[in-house]
């Protein structure tokens, strides 16, 4: 219709234009201008009431062109960006939701409902800064809305406005009147400016004032262990178990306590009638299992440590997840037989627990027990054919039985399934792969994968250093050798086998002297040192030209190597050549 009457109007234009242009003319451009505008306006309204009901029928995407749509007919349609904005936050389009959520806003910016949903996004975005302005226009419009104080000192709290934090919490105070949440919040502000001494007082006042709750006590009681007055916390928590006879957090607050004090058995004996108790779920016990180990200040005996972990899985004998942390545990105890029997039984209960499988195939590579890897890893893959970290470890257990063809294919099948961001998992198959690769002398492949390996991390220490040391085997890229064993040795300091390396570098240089400096260092940081060593270390010296040393270290090497099952033909040659032999 609207194109008609323009057709219609410059008709009238030449037939009017001998008399009294400017009325007609303006008067018929408005009439089209207001038919245009209540066009668009239905129109809109038609498409806006669609996109509402195609994203109540989950048509998304449908929903969002519809609402743009809206927007392209009129631009500041406030309600049609608030749509667009939840559309946004339902596929976790974070950013742009915020956008369209703050356009609605300040369109309208009234709309509480408006700056509820900027805020929403805000929080989900951890954007502190921003929060706190969004809560000053909710506050403008609620005034009587407490929570919204609150959020905004918890908000200038997370910023480190720790003064602004604080004076909003007075501004509650004198508005609404003190609170439990005011003063624990204060408690917390006042420990993160490191006054201990006002975060006490906050949590005296509260017990004081509110003696029904636990928390305050658990808290107070807490603070008092931190600065040292032990014995005040055992006090105020004596008081607090009359309370509250029910509550395990309090028998946890004597157990830290006593532990800070040195005395383990009191710390054990509360921990342990604590683990007990019903109140506290599966979840939570894994958790204090867990963090009696990351203690560091007051580590509890590790004795203590795996008679709770042992009793985790008595109460829990039916649960995967019980015998699993006890595994986790008798880890990180160093125990690992303890912590294989662990996974196995964790398994025989639940075997659909992938993680579960990981650990097992972890712990018994570091007890170099590959047969049964390659079996538990053969098992664990028919259930979970195309986990990485399952066919790298496996691949592991044949590397580990020098079984390299079936290692080679486990590894590039891991290769082949890691995802481009998991690069640490991607460095540790190159390096792999490069030891793969150069026992089955692929000398090209094997540099190409720990080349690969060091560009994704150049700081990885393992594969600078095999790739240097095959290459020193070879007389290869000596330099590059050189450069990289270096790297390794400063990454990883007093390693023997990385010195040993470097030594072994410098010998293939041709650098005897500074050799001989490195393999003595590698021999020194030895625990027990290896036939390899000695041997290198026999080979320098033969070079320097003190063969009766050289000739003492390649017998101790040759004894070493026989009581192994190694070859030891070479080193009779040079015993009986009394010279170095390549």
């Amino acid at each position: 219709m609207w194109r008609v009457i323009i057709k219609v109007s410059r008709f009238l234009v030449v037939v009017a234009s001998a008399w009294c242009i400017s009325g007609p003319i303006f008067a018929q451009e408005a009439t089209v201008s207001g038919t245009r505008e209540t066009t668009d306006s239905l129109s809109a309204k038609g498409l806006y009431d669609e996109g509402v009901r195609q994203r109540l029928a989950g048509q998304l995407a449908v929903a969002e062109k519809t609402f743009e749509q809206v927007l392209r007919l009129q631009p500041d349609n406030a309600e049609a960006y608030f749509q667009l904005a939840r559309l946004y936050i339902d596929n976790d389009e974070l950013t742009a939701a915020g956008r369209a959520a703050m356009r609605a806003a300040e369109l309208k910016p009234d709309n509480e409902q408006y700056w509820s949903t900027v805020l929403d996004v805000y929080r989900r975005t951890r954007n502190i800064k921003a929060m706190s302005v969004v809560l000053d226009e909710l506050i403008r419009l609620d005034p009587e809305n407490v929570s919204f104080y609150h959020e905004k000192a918890y908000a200038l709290f997370l910023d480190k406005q720790y003064g602004a934090a604080l004076a909003m919490c007075d501004s509650i105070s004198e508005r609404f009147g003190a609170t439990d949440d005011l003063y624990l919040t204060k408690h917390q502000i006042y420990l993160a400016q490191g006054n201990t001494d006002a975060a006490i007082n906050e949590l005296e006042v509260l017990v004081s004032k509110k003696p029904g709750e636990s928390k305050a006590y658990i808290l107070l009681a807490e603070l008092y262990t931190k600065v040292n007055d032990e014995r005040k916390a055992i006090a105020l928590l004596d008081e607090a178990a009359d309370i509250f006879p029910d509550e395990p957090l309090v028998l946890l607050g004597k157990s830290d306590a006593y532990l800070a004090m040195g005395k383990q058995r009191q710390a054990y004996d509360y921990l342990r009638e604590a683990f007990g108790s019903d109140s506290l779920g599966i979840d939570t016990k894994a958790g204090l299992l867990y963090n009696t180990l990351a203690k560091r200040q007051y580590p509890l005996d590790e004795t203590y440590v795996a008679e709770l972990a042992d009793m985790f899985v008595q109460i829990y004998p039916k649960e995967a997840r019980s015998h699993a942390v006890r595994g986790d545990i008798y880890m990180q105890l160093q125990k690992p037989e303890d912590a294989r029997d662990a996974y196995l039984s964790a398994l025989g209960i639940n075997r659909y627990i992938e993680g579960i499988w990981q650990q097992l195939l972890q712990v018994e590579l570091q007890l170099g027990r590959y047969d049964d890897v390659i079996t538990h890893g053969k098992e664990a893959l028919a259930l979970f054919p195309d986990q990485p970290f399952i066919l790298f470890f496996t691949g592991h257990g044949y590397l580990g039985n020098k079984r390299y063809p079936e290692a080679r294919a486990h590894l590039e099948a891991a290769l082949n399934k890691t995802q481009e961001e998991q690069t640490p998992l991607l460095t540790q198959l190159y390096s792999s792969l490069g030891d793969v690769y150069n026992a089955m002398d692929m000398y090209a492949e094997s540099d190409v994968a720990y080349e690969e390996a060091i560009a994704l991390d150049s700081a990885n220490a393992y594969a600078l250093n095999n790739y240097a040391y095959y290459l020193a085997l070879r007389k290869q890229k000596l330099s590059l050798a050189a450069e990289m064993s270096k790297r390794s040795n400063e990454l990883t300091p007093d390693y023997p086998s990385y010195q040993d390396t470097y030594a072994w570098v410098l010998f293939q240089q041709g650098d005897y002297r500074t050799a001989l400096e490195w393999i003595e260092k590698a021999i020194a940081h030895s625990d027990m040192v290896s036939e390899t060593l000695l041997e290198h270390h026999g080979d320098i010296l033969a070079k320097l030209g003190h063969i009766n040393k050289a000739v003492a270290q390649w017998k101790k090497a040759r004894t070493l190597s026989q009581s192994v099952g190694k070859n030891i033909d070479k080193l009779s040659q040079k015993i009986d050549a009394k010279q170095y032999i390549d």
